[in-house]
């Protein structure tokens, strides 16, 4: 595997010639369970494993906690060393984009089990950790309808 890290140096051309950057090079996985639930396991990082070898990414993939809850979501994000200002939120019917515009790259999609009412987002960031609340839209309800 050290063989692989070698791969992963990414080289720029600036004014004064050939930079090479190393790194740093995060990946780690998170563990949840909860009773009468399926064990979660969510990997994070810049690096992903795959059928190629290890594969950088632009951004960083912070850790994320989702929780859901009768009539809301509510998702917790770290994102340490970032500025408030340099977080933006895409917010979709059962979606929520992350990214920063800051010297530390990180980058998450998170794909929601139920359908969300984008209007209804609110979201904090205090000391690294983003915190969103998203309500749920009641699920539709079928028409029966009557075959002439």
């Amino acid at each position: 595997m050290p063989s692989e890290f070698n791969e992963l140096v990414r080289e720029e051309k600036t004014p004064s010639g050939v930079s090479r950057r190393y790194g740093p090079f995060v990946y780690g996985f998170s563990y949840t369970a909860e009773p009468g639930k399926e064990p979660i396991f969510q990997e994070f990082g810049n690096i992903k494993p795959s059928h190629r070898g290890i594969e950088p990414s632009e951004g960083r993939e912070p850790l994320v906690d989702v929780m859901s809850e009768k009539d809301k979501f509510k998702v917790f994000v770290e994102l340490p060393g970032v500025e408030k200002e340099k977080v933006k939120l895409d917010v979709a019917d059962d979606s929520v984009e992350i990214k920063t515009d800051d010297e530390k790259k990180f980058y998450k999609m998170i794909y929601l089990d139920s359908t969300i009412d984008p209007d209804s987002a609110k979201a904090s960031y205090k000391n690294g950790i983003l915190t969103l609340e998203l309500d749920k839209k009641e699920k539709r309800k079928g028409k029966e309808v009557k075959i002439d």
